[in-house]
């Protein structure tokens, strides 16, 4: 090859190059893997994803949400009335603090889920009332007696049963006008009521008096028998007397003699038909001692 020859190979051999290199730089190459984005493809480069908050079903407060508000978790057998009863508030006043968040508390509010936060007041610290003390309408059998009658001796007017507690005593005369005593004694019975019964020898030894003091018999888990004298007199001023005045009739203050015959004669009595000795329980007819 000659001399020109070989320059004018070598002249189209470097255009060529300088050619090659003005196209790749023009001209992106593109990996035949490689594919264009598409609208309906997913990116491959990662992105943030929004997720909408999904309403839980049960959403729980926590009392940092309410920091100016007292929050209590509801526990089972809990209604809304009793939550407000505890927290001295109302119903509705517990629907417009929670409403809101929880929906049903409006439209349903007999449901309530346990472990509901429920804003209870709208001040914190705030501490519900105690529960009420349900006691049994019915008491135990030995509830009715104090169990410790005082001995006969000393002498003493009382007016509570020491040791017996805060409890009521319920006391009945049985001294005159008879007519309603086995009404009485039968609803003393039925609704299960202790009581202390006072009768007079003499009206003991009447039908509905022997009566009386049969139920007494009967039921000594309900009744304690006393002694209000044999004639229901006046032992202090003499005189009175039921249901006649005649056996009263002493002319003056009545002697000691005759205020413990009253009041043997009628213990007497009181004992055969009840089981029980009234002693040393008796109570002065007209409040006369």
């Amino acid at each position: 090859m000659s001399v020109a020859r070989r320059r004018l190979v070598g002249l189209l051999l470097a255009c060529a190059v300088a050619l090659s290199a003005c196209v790749s730089q023009a001209s992106p190459s593109i990996d035949a893997t490689q594919r264009p984005p598409s609208s309906d493809s997913p990116s491959s480069t990662p992105t943030s994803t929004v997720t909408p908050p999904v309403e839980s079903a049960s959403p729980v407060e926590t009392p940092a949400e309410s920091p100016g508000a007292t929050v209590y978790s509801v526990l089972a057998g809990d209604t809304l009335a009793s939550i407000a009863r505890r927290f001295a508030t109302s119903v509705p006043q517990l629907q417009s603090w929670n409403g809101a968040r929880y929906p049903s508390l409006v439209s349903d509010p007999g449901t309530l889920l346990v472990g509901w936060r429920l804003i209870v007041a709208n001040e914190p610290g705030v501490t519900p009332l105690p529960a009420p003390t349900v006691r049994p309408t019915t008491p135990p059998v030995a509830a009715c007696r104090a169990g410790n009658r005082a001995g006969a001796a000393p002498a003493a007017v009382y007016r509570s049963i020491p040791g017996a507690g805060p409890e009521v005593a319920l006391t009945f005369d049985m001294g005159g006008r008879l007519d309603p005593a086995l009404k009485i004694m039968n609803y003393l019975v039925a609704h299960k009521v202790c009581a202390t019964i006072f009768p007079t020898g003499a009206m003991s030894q009447t039908a509905i008096g022997q009566h009386v003091l049969a139920i007494i018999k009967a039921h000594p888990e309900l009744f304690e028998v006393g002694n209000h004298t044999m004639h229901h007199c006046d032992l202090v001023h003499g005189g009175l007397g039921s249901p006649n005045t005649a056996p009263c009739a002493t002319g003056g203050p009545p002697t000691a003699a005759f205020v413990r015959k009253e009041l043997t004669d009628a213990a007497a009595i009181l004992k055969a038909g009840t089981g029980q000795d009234p002693a040393p329980y008796w109570r002065p007819p007209y409040g006369t001692y």
